[in-house]
């Protein structure tokens, strides 16, 4: 069986968690002696160190990991990953020309008309253009697809707590997006979702009405076994954007009123609220922002670490990170919105506190700085919570719906 995977975006090019568990994937089926390509995208006039051109100037064809990846800049106002330098008005005019950009339906049609795939699994589709569902139909490819947030309702793919009937949602839903969307996208054979949350979210938002729904969580790679480093201090950590809905701007400037000296806050990642960030953090030594950071520097950091914070405002799928985190031992102290909350077992890899409520937070925060000493008691846990979720059970899963579609 030969099969594609379709990502909006694919190592080196990385926003989040979705397309780092794109590539898991495509290795993991690599790894298992299948046929498997990739087909993403890629920043204008940039390729990537090795690609060669695929019979024309817009496709080029590199491999990462051993797996062959196909990739094209999709012609629109500007590349996906350059949206927060763009007002509102143009990056809803740049939704707008994604839904139905026709120069990607016919990129992707040349590469799947050559490489002739029994199967495609798709995952974040926004930046490729959402022609591509019809597009797999007409080929007649059996679909199969991954939903990692709320994108196909609200195309920010933030809902943030107690802002569910925002003018945005409202906007887009007296529009015509949500019926549209649902038209584009219509029922894959099967619907994959990390988390029983999303799953039931999409549910009730009448889509994928005649697709197969199944609740597969996040594959981890590997449990890296990290050395932690004595310390006095409790080391705590965020990783991921710098946006406010993740909650990263509220954690700032409430860590404030933790005055405990030995107690600082690690803040890894970009975004577009990184000089917001700063500022919230008032020159407070106790606070480290790290920038963007590659693997290979981001271990011994980690090393470091005691807790990752997880303090998102908006309705999050199944964070990549949090199995990330757990897997290396490192226990998470997290929002209980979304799916997040089907990760943590309170008290055993983590820890669970109302989101939006940062008091409650920080007195999380202090109890565990007075028995730090339970963190390392807790590490085996963290990785047992999540050894089930490796990646060859995670592969098998993978092939044996693929074997269901034939």
């Amino acid at each position: 069986m030969k099969i594609g995977i379709i990502s909006n975006l694919y190592p080196p090019f990385i926003r989040g968690g979705a397309e780092v568990i794109a590539a898991a994937e495509a290795e993991g089926l690599k790894k298992a002696w299948q046929h498997v390509f990739v087909i993403s995208s890629r920043p204008k006039n940039i390729r990537v160190r090795g690609g060669r051109l695929m019979g024309s100037k817009s496709i080029t064809q590199d491999e990462i990991n051993e797996v062959s990846v196909f990739r094209f800049n999709p012609i629109n106002i500007y590349y996906y990953l350059n949206d927060f330098k763009y007002p509102g008005f143009v990056r809803l005019l740049w939704h707008l020309f994604d839904m139905f950009n026709i120069f990607s339906y016919f990129s992707v049609k040349k590469i799947l008309k050559e490489e002739k795939p029994d199967l495609v699994i798709t995952h974040n589709l926004m930046g490729l253009g959402f022609l591509i569902p019809r597009l797999l139909r007409q080929l007649k490819i059996k679909h199969i697809h991954t939903i990692h947030d709320v994108q196909l309702v609200t195309p920010s793919g933030l809902i943030i707590k107690d802002k569910e009937q925002a003018w945005q949602h409202k906007l887009f839903t007296f529009i015509g997006y949500v019926k549209v969307m649902r038209w584009l996208m219509g029922s894959p054979e099967i619907i994959i979702s990390p988390s029983k949350f999303l799953l039931n979210y999409y549910k009730q938002s009448n889509f994928f009405a005649k697709s197969k729904k199944v609740y597969l969580p996040n594959p981890v790679k590997g449990a890296i076994d990290i050395k932690k480093e004595s310390s006095q201090n409790l080391e705590l950590l965020y990783l991921g954007q710098v946006h406010k809905a993740k909650g990263v701007l509220d954690l700032v400037k409430h860590f404030e009123k933790i005055k405990l000296p030995h107690i600082r806050l690690h803040v890894v990642g970009v975004g577009q609220d990184m000089s917001k960030a700063k500022k919230l953090a008032k020159d407070d030594k106790r606070i480290h922002f790290h920038g963007w950071m590659q693997h290979s520097s981001l271990m011994p950091l980690l090393s470091k670490m005691d807790t990752l914070i997880v303090p998102s405002m908006c309705y999050e799928n199944s964070p990549a990170v949090i199995y990330e985190a757990l897997s290396m031992g490192l226990p998470v102290m997290a929002a209980d919105i979304g799916g997040v909350p089907e990760l943590i077992i309170e008290g055993k890899n983590g820890w669970i506190f109302t989101a939006g409520n940062f008091d409650e937070l920080n007195k999380k925060i202090i109890s565990l700085y007075k028995q730090r000493d339970k963190i390392k008691l807790m590490s085996e846990n963290c990785r047992r919570s999540v050894a089930k979720y490796n990646i060859d059970n995670y592969t098998e899963k993978i092939l044996e719906l693929a074997n269901e579609t034939k």
